[in-house]
Order: structure tokens, then C-alpha cells, then sequence
């Protein structure tokens, strides 16, 4: 019976000393890590029932990793919540999902001086003993946007992950000494896989609190036996930047690159900064793990984001009836690595058709079987590797007294793969009205979805039916590069 987490144990027994995490000034043994999991572990089982959800909001990485691997270890859901979400966005999530327990910054260290055997804090015995959890139950719900605002809460099994760690294994050949080093906060599901993976396998990890190019550089550099660096392309364009001025690495040993498509030219800078590294860029969704993968030696076309991974298949348009080689159609994929199903927020777009799943992604295949994206379904944005919905901004825009209409669209931008700029048209004068906007939707978004520039029109094109013309704005934006 394999779970995730279920190899730390003898991590702890056999490199009980050996570096096992770190994250900025704290570090942690393997004895110390499992140590410490196993706190969490003795607090979840007086507090909740097996197959209970229980909420993370964890600002620090460390910490989040801990009461993760608790979590999935001893039979609840983790649930991954971003900190930085509004207040009415985190209320509708956790009404949504209704968790048996929220751990956030507050409430941690109390449950880590708890007495789990005093009278207090002890539950009630439950009907069966604890039991150990198996491949096929759910053990990790994150999020991503929404097109309904709420974010979409995604669930996935113990087996999901374990076949994600075995592909990763095979495909990208990192040693059992390496160090995995991961940039920025892990409620983006790229560096929450890769820190656990991490552990998983043996490997240390290494976390920054935040993305700091030259901190990362640093810890990238300081590895005798190798680096693994998990990044988004838009990370590794800074990175790249940051490199140029301090020297090359030569002990970073693979990059594993998603989020958006690598630009070439971002490719062709990073191997000169990290000349021994193996490049890799993966494609795939949050529902969906790996689809694609793409190592130096597979000669992709310029454009396409590779081949199928190992144990997945794509075909276009239906799957009943797959679209031959060139002709696009929606994106759909089969594999043992697939979610399971939502437990919050809308996603029209996101559809099973018998084993075969689609998130709205549109492409086609050339004659080698090499995927070319053309699109996505709806107007999701990913922006420096986060999924944003228009709509959500659009929303928030429209709140504000003095806004009539807007319309928010990404843009093609060299470092961020796209960026989201707003056209607005005035229901009533507002002096200043970019810059009371902005602050207008920085208060309620997270960062990453907050518009780089907000556009003033007298009149939003409209279509015939009276709505904004989404198109015409995307094209006169566009055509202006967004400064007009």
C-alpha cells in the first residue's frame, strides 16, 4: 500500500543527520522533519476523521510542507489556500469546502504545544483505528482561477501523484544527491509538486520565502553534487538576467520549466548562465499533470510544446474520433495522472468524455506527434505562470461607482508570456482615474491578477447585440502595444 509521504520513515532512519529541508534561515534533519510531521500528525488525528479536508494557509514554506506531508499521510486532504486572497474570496472558498480544520499562521503554533493526551484536545475515539491511506484516496485539493470568480478547487489521489514522481523520475534523471531548489511561494502547484516530489525521493529541498534572483542564484550555487531548479519561464527570464551579472553555474544540473511557453530566445540565454543544465519544459494543467514533455534531445519544432509523456495520450477534437495530424480542435488527454473532480468554482470548459479529459485547451499535432497549442476555450490568461480569468478583473473593475464597461484581455509580453491590461469606459468623471483603479483592484485581487495599465475610453466598441466587442478591443490594443 503506497501513499504519498510514505517513504519519509526511512529517510529519517537511514540520513537521520543528512539535510532534509531548508528554508531561509531554518533547516531541517530528516530526523528533525519527520519529527515535526509527526506532531502534526498526532494534532490531526485527536482533531479530525480520516478522509477529513483540512485547510492550509501557511505563509511560511517550511511550515506548509510539514502539515502537507501530515495531511497525506495519515489519510486527510491538504488543502492549499493562497494567503494573499481577498477576504471575500477565501469566505466563498471555505464555504464551499466546508474543512474539518483550517491550520493557518495563527493557529499553528498552538496546535504545535498542544497536548494531544490531555482531556482537552482529545476527540472521541473513532469507530476504527487509524488506518494507513491508500493509492486511490484523495489527498491534495488546490486552486486555480475560475471563470466564475471563486477559484476552482481541484482534488487529486495519492496514485496521481506517485505515477507524477515515477514519470518524473524516468524523464528527467535527477540524482538521489541532488538539491531541489524551488523559487517563491508553493500555493503555485509547480513548486508544491517539486518540493514534494523532492522529499518523496530522498532529495533535499531547498525553499525561498520569496522570489529573490540573486537568493535563488545563491542556493542554485552552493550544491557540490548538483541543482534542480523548478521554475515558470517568467522566473527564469530574471534568473537569466541576474546570472549574466554574476557569473555562470556550473552546478545546476536541470531546469525543469512550465507555466507558459519557454521562449527561445529565454531558452538560448539560460544555457549560457547554467552551462552544464539540462533543459527541460513540460505542458500540462492543474487537472492534468504532465501532458507534454520536452528534453534537450527531442528537436521540438519551434512552437510546439513537445510530445506526449511518457504513459499519456492526446488526440484533438473527439475522442471517439481523434483529429488527423495538422487540424486543431480541443486538447484532450488520458492518463493515470488526472484529477479527480471539483469541490469549488465553475469551469465550463472542463469536460470527461469516457477516461478522456479536456480543460479547454485547443491544438493539433503535427505527423511526428508534436503539440502545437492554438488556444484556449475560454479567454483565461496565464500571466508569469498564473491562470487568470478576464472575467474575475472585469467583475472587480465593474464594482467601482464611476465604471460604466471594461474589458480586460492579455497581451504578448517577452517576460511574462502575457500581461493583463483593462480598457474601461467612464460612467461618471474620476480624476486620476488609472491610478484609483489600480488601487481599486489591488485591495481586491491577488497580485498577479491586477492589470499592468488600465485604458481610458471615451466609448467601449460595442457588438451588435450591446455588449463590449471583446475582439475589436484585443485588436486595438494590440495594434497600440497597449500605450494608447
Amino acid at each position: 500500500m503506497a501513499f504519498v509521504g510514505d517513504s519519509l520513515d526511512r529517510f529519517a532512519s537511514e540520513k537521520a543527520t543528512g539535510a532534509a529541508l531548508t528554508c531561509g534561515a531554518n533547516s531541517f534533519s530528516w530526523q528533525e522533519l519527520a519529527a515535526r510531521i509527526n506532531r502534526i500528525e498526532a494534532v490531526l488525528c485527536e482533531r479530525t476523521d480520516h478522509a477529513s479536508y483540512v485547510v492550509l494557509r501557511l505563509r511560511d514554506p517550511a511550515d506548509l510542507v510539514v502539515c502537507f506531508f501530515a495531511c497525506a499521510r495519515t489519510g486527510r486532504v491538504a488543502t492549499v489556500m493562497d494567503q494573499d486572497w481577498p477576504s471575500a474570496q477565501a469566505s466563498a472558498v471555505l464555504e464551499a469546502v466546508g474543512p474539518d480544520l483550517v491550520i493557518d499562521d495563527q493557529s499553528l503554533p498552538v496546535l504545535l504545544t498542544a497536548d494531544t493526551g490531555s482531556t482537552e484536545t482529545r476527540r472521541p475515539p473513532e469507530t476504527s483505528p487509524e488506518i494507513l491511506p491508500d493509492e486511490d484516496d484523495l489527498f491534495y485539493a488546490g486552486f486555480t482561477s475560475g471563470s466564475s470568480g471563486v477559484p476552482k478547487g481541484y482534488v487529486r489521489s495519492h496514485r496521481s501523484w506517485l505515477e507524477s514522481f515515477k514519470l518524473s523520475a524516468q524523464a528527467f534523471g535527477i540524482s538521489k544527491g541532488s538539491r531541489v531548489v524551488l523559487p517563491g511561494q508553493l500555493t503555485h502547484s509547480l513548486h508544491l509538486y517539486g518540493a514534494v516530489c523532492g522529499l518523496a525521493c530522498g532529495q533535499q529541498v531547498v525553499l525561498t520565502p520569496r522570489f529573490d534572483p540573486r537568493v535563488v542564484l545563491r542556493e542554485l550555487g552552493s550544491a557540490p553534487e548538483g541543482s534542480v531548479l523548478y521554475a515558470t519561464p517568467t522566473q527564469l527570464h530574471f534568473l537569466a538576467e541576474a546570472a549574466r551579472r554574476s557569473g555562470p553555474i556550473a552546478a545546476v544540473k536541470q531546469v525543469l520549466a512550465s507555466g507558459a511557453k519557454w521562449r527561445e530566445a529565454d531558452r538560448q540565454a539560460l544555457k549560457s548562465v547554467f552551462p552544464e543544465a539540462r533543459l527541460f519544459e513540460f505542458y500540462g494543467a492543474s487537472e492534468t499533470s504532465f501532458i507534454t514533455l520536452s528534453s534537450p534531445e527531442d528537436n521540438v519544432p519551434a512552437g510546439s510544446v513537445g510530445c506526449a509523456a511518457q504513459g499519456v495520450d492526446i488526440v484533438i477534437g473527439d475522442p471517439s474520433s481523434p483529429a488527423a495530424p495538422g487540424w486543431a480542435g480541443p486538447v484532450w488527454v488520458r492518463s493515470g495522472l488526472l484529477f479527480s473532480h471539483y469541490i469549488s468554482g465553475i469551469s465550463p470548459d472542463t469536460l470527461w468524455r469516457d477516461g478522456w479529459l479536456t480543460v479547454g485547451d485547443h491544438g493539433f499535432l503535427d505527423e511526428r506527434g508534436f503539440l502545437f497549442l492554438t488556444g484556449r476555450e475560454n479567454r483565461m490568461v496565464i500571466t508569469s505562470g498564473l491562470n487568470v480569468y478576464p472575467e474575475e478583473v472585469e467583475a472587480v473593475l465593474a464594482e467601482h461607482p464611476s465604471v460604466a464597461l471594461a474589458v480586460v484581455a492579455g497581451l504578448p509580453d517577452q517576460v511574462r508570456g502575457h500581461r493583463l491590461e483593462a480598457v474601461v469606459e467612464l460612467g461618471a468623471p474620476l480624476a486620476g482615474a488609472e491610478q484609483i483603479l489600480l488601487r481599486h483592484c489591488r485591495e481586491r485581487l491577488a497580485p498577479g491578477k491586477v492589470p499592468r495599465h488600465i485604458h481610458i475610453r471615451a466609448k467601449m466598441p460595442l457588438t451588435p447585440g450591446g455588449k463590449p466587442d471583446i475582439r475589436k478591443v484585443v485588436a486595438d490594443l494590440a495594434k497600440t502595444g497597449g500605450s494608447g
